[in-house]
């Protein structure tokens, strides 16, 4: 059995983001009593979003004791860097998490809310209308569905806004019959328009729709958008004020009168008059859950180095319904090749017997970035026809593409053959089964992972068998045998590669 070993940079974005939430931090439990000596100043570290609306509470309800001064600071910079602030108050508690992940273990991973403003989706008019807007309500789950406008995000493991939208997807995926499936499927769709500051999401409204907060939208005074609120369950952020440990105890104790000030009805209209929602603990998933959809999302986000081979045998010209296998199984990597990066190198082989001369197999398209060749690569496939009382040359294909793909293995990749096949080895000439494992588990190198997964279409194809050739490489075996289940099975087989040796083991 293979061990588990730890990866270090995975490990450490999860433990990043999995420290990044909490709730409510001591701000001292008692107000100073009787005069002070003195005004002193309390520095407020303040995110750009609230700052404003901060320095217009301080100015209007001055106190003899204290003055406050308020800096608006991005809540990254802050996480990274030690502040000379007493208080910090960012956007969400998870730059609080963050900021102790990164090794200020003495600052508070809670705060007290003083605001809050929900995630949503915004999107220009003209893209509303294209879903059926104003007569049919724009959903969360219609655009994360697929539902033909493109969504963007900012960084997931950077920003509150994209972690939120990745749990939502997660949330949603989960109602569908395989919802791991669903969910890479979903983030495959979205990572491609990932940004690292949410800011710049609202320049390209005219071409995708976007995640953004309900302030930052109340805020904008562009271009007209449409606001679709999410329609489950969606972690909000929650503007959390924390005394950070270096504070003095006159400081802490102005900090303590100056929250009770923000909480007061003037402090929380002059939030509202910002576009804020009143005080709100966000809707935090258990770690599970967050290491779950964390994990998903740095799967999609590694580029792949995938050699696929498709069988072209007569057998695969059957028809099931209104379609082929073999057509139904081309839509279906044209559609999965359509949601992989374009940094990924895709290549393509076709396969019966005696395609090639005395080959079984023939290149369609060598591999190389998805960027340079997607639209090639779907049309050739387009193109692909299946050979006349051709057979499955599936034993000497096998071998051929995995040596092919262990010769030109690239690290930092994801490396993987994916075989589609409707049957048996029928090529009476070619290498034996036996001989086929014991040259497989030769190549095999758990150093350098390179998984042969095999989708098997139809009732000719035995899974047993597949599955014992595919074991060999540390690979699997899916079985479909009606079409239309090809699209799902080719997503289960990507969300396969999301956890790649020697970050887990299969």
């Amino acid at each position: 059995m293979k061990s588990r070993r730890s990866v270090a940079w995975l490990t450490a974005l999860l433990v990043a983001i999995l420290a990044a939430w909490g709730g409510v931090a001591y701000l001292g439990r008692q107000q100073p009593a009787g005069d002070c000596a003195g005004p002193v100043t309390l520095r407020i570290a303040a995110a750009p979003a609230i700052a404003a609306a901060v320095t217009g509470v301080a100015t209007r309800r001055p106190d003899p004791c204290y003055r406050v001064e308020v800096a608006a600071r991005e809540s990254a910079a802050v996480a990274e860097h030690q502040s000379d602030a007493h208080v910090w108050l960012p956007e969400s508690t998870f730059w609080l998490r963050r900021a102790r992940s990164l090794g200020a273990f003495e600052a508070p991973d809670r705060g007290t809310p003083v605001a809050s403003s929900p995630v949503v989706v915004a999107l220009a008019e003209q893209l509303a209308r294209r879903l059926g807007w104003p007569a049919r309500k724009v959903t969360w789950s219609r655009l994360f569905g697929g539902d033909g406008v493109p969504v963007g995000l900012p960084d997931p493991a950077s920003d509150p806004l994209g972690l939120a939208t990745v749990l939502a997807v997660r949330t949603l995926t989960a109602r569908e019959k395989s919802p791991q499936a669903a969910n890479v499927a979903a983030l495959r769709r979205i990572s491609p328009n990932t940004v690292t500051r949410a800011a710049d999401l609202y320049r390209s409204a005219a071409k995708k729709a976007f995640v953004t907060s309900e302030q930052a939208l109340r805020q904008h005074g562009g271009q007209k958008l449409v606001e679709a609120a999410p329609d489950i369950d969606v972690p909000a952020l929650d503007f959390p004020y924390a005394v950070l440990p270096a504070a003095p105890e006159a400081e802490r104790q102005a900090a303590a009168k100056f929250l009770l000030t923000l909480l007061a009805p003037d402090g929380q209209h002059a939030f509202q008059a910002a576009g804020f929602r009143g005080p709100a603990a966000a809707a935090l998933p258990g770690d599970d859950d967050l290491v779950a959809a964390l994990t998903a999302w740095t799967g999609v986000h590694l580029s792949a180095r995938m050699l696929g081979v498709l069988d072209v045998s007569g057998s695969m010209e059957q028809r099931v319904g209104n379609q082929t296998r073999l057509s139904a199984t081309v839509t279906a990597i044209q559609q999965g090749v359509g949601l992989m990066l374009g940094t990924s190198e895709v290549g393509f082989w076709t396969f019966s017997t005696e395609l090639d001369g005395d080959r079984d197999y023939r290149v369609l398209m060598p591999p190389a970035p998805l960027s340079e060749q997607r639209q090639r690569l779907v049309t050739a496939l387009g193109q692909v026809r299946a050979k006349p009382r051709g057979g499955t040359g599936l034993y000497d294909t096998t071998l051929a593409a995995y040596r092919e793909a262990r010769r030109n293995w690239t690290a930092g990749r994801i490396n993987v053959v994916v075989i589609l096949t409707d049957g048996e080895n029928e090529d009476d000439r070619s290498i034996t089964k036996a001989d086929l494992k014991k040259e497989l588990a030769r190549l095999a190198d758990p150093r350098r992972p390179l998984p042969i997964i095999y989708v098997g279409i139809g009732d000719g194809v035995s899974q047993i068998e597949l599955t014992e050739i595919s074991k060999i490489t540390g690979g699997r075996a899916f079985l479909s045998k009606n079409p239309s289940g090809i699209r799902q099975i080719f997503f289960a087989a990507l969300a396969e590669l999301s956890c790649q040796p020697p970050a887990c083991s299969r």
